[in-house]
């Protein structure tokens, strides 16, 4: 069920098809009236008013809303040393009972209109349409540092491990509690999703080339010697002679010829007289033939 529920949240994730895109979770220890199979490619337009129109039964009575800037959806999924493992197990936990989930969502211009003032407001006004005091509702804000803008996992593991701490605690307490709903998004621009301006000379770049200055790359100029040796490697490297299957057989042939030898030893150890096979001419043999 887990496995499903991951699965389903992050198909779409694997492929990566927008740079500019973003995952959007909200889950819930309340029953949501979420639709079977929610489309994994939505605009911020389409996610928010979607989102606002499930937290509008005031399902909880406490809301923890995070915002992390600059988050993928392969953030989320893959490998383990990248990924938000602490969310995910949140995500997949039994005390959640409603889940909507999309993993791409994408917005005009890179400028998405999900952010924690609007969200924590809609709450607010929801619940108190539905009778719910101020003093027994509860919304609490994260609002992480933003992911750097790494064209790999590994370049933000450490900043993703980092903010997937902060947000598995807060998750964990809030889940412990119970009564509680997390709403899990993005607030990045443009800037945030790693997209890169030209550098021209001036004073007004210098923090801009200090930012995105080049790698120097140290190519390994190979010498004659390898060269010519990796042209044509050795006989014991391009080919395997020694195979478990060889290893077992070997061992077998040493244990049968090892029997063979004690036998034809035991065979050979046997000492016979030569006169026990000659024919008796004395009297007593003649008493046994009468």
């Amino acid at each position: 069920m887990r496995a499903s529920i991951l699965a389903g949240l992050l198909a779409a994730g694997s492929a990566h098809a927008f740079s500019d895109s973003s995952p959007f979770l909200l889950f819930s220890t309340a029953d949501l009236p979420v639709e079977p199979s929610p489309s994994q490619l939505q605009t911020s337009a389409r996610v928010l008013a979607s989102a606002k129109a499930l937290l509008a039964d005031c399902p909880t009575t406490k809301y923890l809303l995070v915002a992390q800037p600059n988050v993928h959806a392969s953030d989320l999924y893959a490998p383990p040393a990248c990924e938000a493992h602490r969310l995910r197990r949140a995500l997949a936990s039994d005390a959640v009972k409603g889940r909507y989930s999309v993993s791409e969502v994408v917005s005009k211009d890179g400028v998405t209109n999900l952010t924690l003032d609007d969200f924590s407001a809609h709450i607010k006004a929801s619940c108190a349409a539905k009778g719910v005091e101020s003093d027994a509702l509860s919304v609490s804000e994260i609002n992480l540092p933003t992911l750097p803008a790494a064209p790999t996992c590994q370049d933000r593991a450490e900043a993703m491990g980092d903010n997937d701490y902060i947000v598995g605690n807060a998750v964990d307490d809030a889940l412990a509690l119970g009564d509680v709903t997390v709403v899990y998004f993005s607030t990045g621009g443009a800037d945030a999703h790693g997209k890169y301006e030209a550098i021209f000379d001036g004073p007004e770049q210098a923090p801009i080339k200090k930012r995105l200055a080049p790698h120097h790359v140290v190519r390994e100029v190979p010498s004659a010697f390898s060269t010519a040796t990796s042209k044509k490697p050795g006989l014991f490297v391009k080919y395997q002679f020694f195979t478990p299957a060889i290893f077992m057989s070997l061992v077998v042939f040493f244990i049968l010829m090892s029997i063979l030898y004690v036998g034809l030893s035991a065979v050979a150890s046997l000492q016979v007289p030569y006169g026990a096979f000659d024919k008796e001419m004395g009297p007593s043999a003649q008493k046994k033939q009468q």
